[in-house]
């Protein structure tokens, strides 16, 4: 399951739990296809609470190939960045997809939700958008069920 949190907005909070099914992830291509469809820059900051969380559904690689196909120039003109948060044990093996170069966006993986925000926030700021690290650790802790 995967759940989203646009009270933040230009920033994009996503807290994913568990396996995805292939309607799931369908549904999570529609939401990033609203959010493209709005024609202004975001950020997004996800978070994978679990490694199940960061498997695909069967299907699913060839989905996200042909989404990214034809969203990748979207993307590219309105992502200002992407800051993905895995467990820690997961982190040297997805750190080796390069989000950067496969979005075309500055994108990096972390760990730690703070440093995650963190680096998000220092994107926006070369934007000229000051981001609220600390309303949206928060809203990412509402978010997770956490609170």
């Amino acid at each position: 399951m995967i759940r989203h949190d646009l009270t933040h907005w230009p920033l994009v909070l996503s807290a994913a739990r568990g396996a995805m099914s292939l309607d799931e992830q369908l549904a999570f291509f529609s939401d990033w296809n609203a959010w493209l469809d709005r024609g202004e820059s975001f950020s997004t900051l996800r978070v994978f609470t679990d490694a199940d969380a960061l498997k695909r559904p069967e299907g699913g690689a060839k989905e996200a190939k042909v989404w990214l196909q034809a969203n990748g120039e979207r993307i590219r003109q309105l992502v200002i960045g992407m800051a993905t948060v895995v467990p820690s044990e997961a982190l040297e093996d997805m750190s080796r997809m390069n989000a950067e170069k496969l979005f075309g966006v500055p994108a990096q993986m972390f760990d730690d939700v703070n440093e995650a925000a963190m680096w998000l926030a220092s994107l926006e700021a070369t934007q000229g958008r000051p981001l609220d690290v600390g309303r949206a650790l928060r809203g990412l802790t509402a978010l997770r069920g956490l609170s």
